[in-house]
């Protein structure tokens, strides 16, 4: 069976890195189809055992493999991955801006449901061998977070409006981005470009998926019960069943039927809430 552990971190990786999460397998582990919920962040992702091949959605497995470093996101769409035997990842999920302050790539030229291997230097790869040759997780994690300070950049001052009224998303009853634009002084579409800049996507786009999101969590929070879809809809603001069955195939690429007998609650994951976010 598969181990994940999830690494907290603290101040200055903790402005740019949300967490850590390492998943290792035994040496007689069969191959598993893992399932990521979408959750719009950026992912930099070290694999030091076979190649792991991935997908995203409905898609099948294969087209796309995790060699050595995999640079992901901003991930949209449902991530299947398959992890065998001697399985060995280690990943960075990244907080809002903190992609762009290490690696100064806008991310709205990023395309969510493929691998970013122009961003991956020699010091990268460099790395991946320090860390492939460190058999102590914990050493892994310290010469990876070493490396991440070292090489991080300030936020930009275009961004920090986006930082500062990040809260807005949680409060159902206010507008971000026009809550944002006006503390700032700044109009409605400076903002919205700024995030597609600094995070990849627009606010209204980070609306529609934590909405998504409260769906899946009050779906997996009720085990062995019936789901009641017309409740869903009311509680959480859709306009009928279509609008949410459309959202279903949008994150995940499925029916909700076959996410409920098929994936809720088997090899299915999804992201605690972040810095900003929840």
């Amino acid at each position: 069976m598969a181990t994940g552990r999830r690494f907290e971190v603290e101040p200055p990786l903790s402005d740019i890195v949300k967490h850590l999460y390492a998943m290792q397998t035994a040496a007689d582990e069969l191959p598993v189809i893992h399932h990521l919920s979408p959750h719009y962040e950026m992912m930099l992702t070290f694999n030091f055992g076979a190649p792991v091949n991935i997908s995203f959605a409905g898609e099948s497995l294969g087209v796309q493999q995790i060699d050595k470093i995999g640079i992901l996101g901003p991930l949209r769409k449902m991530l299947n991955y398959e992890m065998g035997p001697d399985g060995d990842l280690l990943v960075v999920i990244f907080n809002l801006d903190g992609f762009y302050r290490l690696f100064q790539a806008p991310v709205d030229e990023l395309n969510g449901e493929q691998l970013h291997h122009h961003l991956i230097t020699a010091g990268y790869e460099e790395l991946w061998q320090i860390l492939y040759r460190t058999t102590s997780m914990e050493e892994r994690i310290q010469i990876l977070s070493d490396y991440i300070v070292t090489f991080m950049h300030d936020a930009e001052d275009a961004a920090r409006p986006l930082l500062q009224g990040a809260d807005y998303f949680n409060d159902p009853l206010i507008q971000p981005a026009k809550a944002i634009a006006a503390d700032a002084d700044l109009s409605e579409r400076s903002i919205q470009l700024r995030f597609k800049k600094y995070v990849g996507y627009s606010p209204k786009e980070m609306l529609r998926f934590l909405r998504f999101k409260q769906v899946i969590h009050r779906i997996e929070n009720t085990p062995g019960k019936e789901i009641d879809w017309y409740d869903l809809i009311h509680d959480f603001g859709y306009h009928d069943q279509s609008h949410l069955i459309k959202d279903f195939h949008h994150f995940l690429g499925t029916t909700p039927e076959i996410f409920i007998k098929q994936i809720a609650g088997k090899e299915f994951c999804t992201t605690g809430p972040g810095k900003h976010y929840s």
